[in-house]
């Protein structure tokens, strides 16, 4: 009934809103907010990133709101809001997992405790899917380079390996993962851009 009456009176709470009107602003919040908030759950898995995106989504429509065309319905601005902000937060999130893959790759086991401590939830489930990914003794030399702290050397020595093999294995397996987190999120996007309405 609240969606109905907001439909048939839309025209003009837009014009109060465009005029700075805070009872307005509520109104169009209190429509739209929850639908925003699900579907920035459905791509980030966050209920804090959720909360945060329709922070920003209605901050940014009421810093905008002087550039609405009140003959427009007002649901596809907030959903174009919304996606920018869920994109920008997804390449946040893909950042954070090539940073960690390339500390692993240049720098010690030790010295990596701190970043792996910005890696959470989903962005954590993609990092462990991409090594999983694998193949079985690429994976067993990434992870002893990688978790365990092991040389080249002394994973050719366990694995009975050439040092090369370790070394060729071991790059392989940074590039896929790599490639992995770049599809993933690459596809994630794409069904963001896609989505043409908030459900």
């Amino acid at each position: 009934m609240l969606y109905t009456n907001f439909l048939e009176n839309e025209s003009a709470i837009i014009e109060q809103l465009i005029n700075g009107n805070e009872e307005a602003f509520t109104t169009v919040f209190g429509i739209y907010s929850s639908q925003v908030y699900y579907v920035a759950l459905k791509y980030l898995k966050s209920d804090d990133l959720s909360n945060d995106v329709v922070q920003d989504t209605f901050l940014k429509l009421w810093n905008y709101r002087s550039h609405i065309d009140p003959k427009q319905q007002i649901k596809p601005l907030i959903i174009t809001f919304a996606k920018r902000i869920i994109l920008n937060m997804i390449r946040d999130e893909k950042r954070k997992i090539l940073k960690h893959v390339d500390l692993l790759a240049s720098t010690s086991v030790s010295s990596n405790r701190t970043e792996e401590e910005v890696i959470f939830n989903e962005t954590n489930k993609v990092y462990q899917e991409a090594i999983k990914s694998l193949p079985e003794k690429r994976k067993e030399i990434f992870l002893l380079k990688t978790v365990h702290g092991l040389s080249n050397e002394e994973v050719a020595e366990k694995l009975d390996l050439s040092i090369n093999t370790v070394k060729s294995q071991y790059t392989k397996g940074l590039r896929t993962i790599q490639d992995f987190v770049n599809k993933y999120y690459t596809i994630l996007a794409i069904s963001i851009y896609a989505m043409d309405k908030l459900s």
